[in-house]
C-alpha cells in the first residue's frame, strides 16, 4: 500500500487505520517538494518501483490523497496538480508489471456537483463543476479512468465535506475547524454563503474506514462512489451545535468572496458508500473532537511562563 499525501487530513487517517491491519504493508512516506517536477518524478519512480518489488505477486494499492487546491484557486494554480497526477499515471503505466493493482483516487462531491441540478445528487447525477477546483477534480477522474484501467483496477471516491482533527486551517475551507478557532480566539469568522447552505459533513476517520472497505469489497475494473455520512445539515445548524458544544457564542461576520459563486446552495447527496456498517461519528462528537484538538494545539504553542526565581543564599 502506497498513500500519496499521507501527511494530509485524509492521508493521515488512512495511514492510522491501516497501520494496525495485518492485511496491508505500508510503503514509507516520502517527503515531496511538489513545485519541483524533477523531484516529484524521481520520488514517484523510486517509490513505485519499491512497491512492485515488495508486492512481488501480491496485490498492491496506490491511494491518491494529495492536493492543496480549494475553490478559491485559479485554473493556473490547479493545473500543477493535474500535471502531477499525470506524472504518476505515466510512472504506473510504465512500471506496473504486476496486474493485481488498484488505484484509488480521492475526488470531491462539492467540486464536481457544485452546478448540478435537482438534489439530492446521486452517482448517476451529471457532474457540473463551477470552479477551477471542481474542473480539476473531474479532470483527474477522467485521467485515471482513461489511462489506468488497462493497467490496474480504478476506484474513484467522491468525498463529501471532510472534517476532523488536524485539518489545515490556513486554507479557505474547513468550516468546523474555523468555528473552533473563532471560538477560542474571539476573532470573527467571515461567512461567505447563506446559513441555509446544505452540506454533508463526514468525519475523517469514518471516511478512511469507508475507503478501506471499498478497496476490499469492490471487484469491478472501474467504479465511482460517493463517500458521505448520509446526513445533510445546514450551515446554521452546524454553527448552533458548535456554540452549544463550545459553550460560547462564536463571533461571525458576513462577507463576500469570489469563491462563493462556486458554492452550491443545496448539496444534499445520496451516498453509495456511507459509513453505516460501523459506528459512525456523530456530528456533535466530531465537532467536539476538532475543538479539543485545536485547543490542545494552542496550549502546546503557548509560551510557558518562567518558574520562580531561585532563592538567593545569604544577604
Amino acid at each position: 500500500m502506497w498513500i500519496i499525501g499521507a501527511g494530509g487530513l485524509l492521508g493521515s487517517a488512512l495511514t492510522l487505520e491501516l497501520s494496525g491491519d495485518e492485511r496491508f504493508t505500508m510503503l514509507p512516506n516520502q517527503t515531496i517538494t511538489w513545485a519541483d517536477v524533477n523531484q516529484v518524478t524521481q520520488v514517484f519512480e523510486r517509490s513505485f518501483q519499491q512497491l512492485m518489488i515488495q508486492a512481488a505477486t501480491a496485490p498492491w494499492t496506490v491511494i491518491w490523497a494529495a492536493g492543496h487546491a480549494s475553490t478559491s484557486n485559479t485554473r493556473d494554480e490547479t493545473a500543477q496538480e493535474l500535471e502531477t497526477l499525470q506524472i504518476l499515471i505515466d510512472v504506473i503505466n510504465q512500471n506496473g508489471i504486476n496486474g493485481q493493482g488498484t488505484f484509488f483516487l480521492t475526488s470531491s462531491v462539492g467540486g464536481v456537483y457544485a452546478g448540478s441540478q435537482h438534489p439530492p445528487f446521486t452517482i448517476d447525477t451529471d457532474p457540473n463543476p463551477l470552479s477551477a477546483y471542481g474542473e480539476l477534480k473531474l479532470a483527474q477522474e477522467n485521467l485515471v479512468k482513461e489511462q489506468l484501467t488497462r493497467t490496474c483496477r480504478v476506484v474513484v471516491g467522491r468525498i463529501s465535506n471532510l472534517y476532523g482533527p488536524g485539518q489545515d486551517i490556513s486554507k479557505l475551507q474547513g468550516v468546523i475547524s474555523q468555528l473552533a478557532v473563532s471560538a477560542l480566539t474571539k476573532k470573527p469568522l467571515r461567512i461567505f454563503v447563506p446559513l441555509d447552505t446544505m452540506r454533508d459533513y463526514i468525519y475523517v476517520e469514518d471516511a478512511a474506514k469507508t475507503i478501506i472497505r471499498l478497496l476490499l469489497c469492490t471487484s469491478k475494473t472501474l467504479s465511482t462512489h460517493i463517500v458521505a455520512s448520509g446526513l445533510s445539515v445546514s450551515l446554521g445548524y452546524v454553527i448552533q451545535v458548535a456554540q452549544v458544544i463550545f459553550r460560547t457564542r462564536i463571533p461571525l461576520s458576513v462577507g463576500s468572496h469570489s469563491s462563493a459563486a462556486a458554492q452550491a446552495r443545496d448539496l444534499r447527496i445520496t451516498p453509495t458508500a456511507s459509513p453505516e456498517n460501523f459506528a459512525a461519528t456523530t456530528l456533535p462528537v466530531g465537532i467536539k473532537n476538532v475543538y479539543l484538538d485545536i485547543l490542545h494545539q494552542r496550549q502546546e504553542a503557548r509560551p510557558r511562563s518562567p518558574g520562580p526565581a531561585p532563592a538567593r543564599m545569604g544577604s
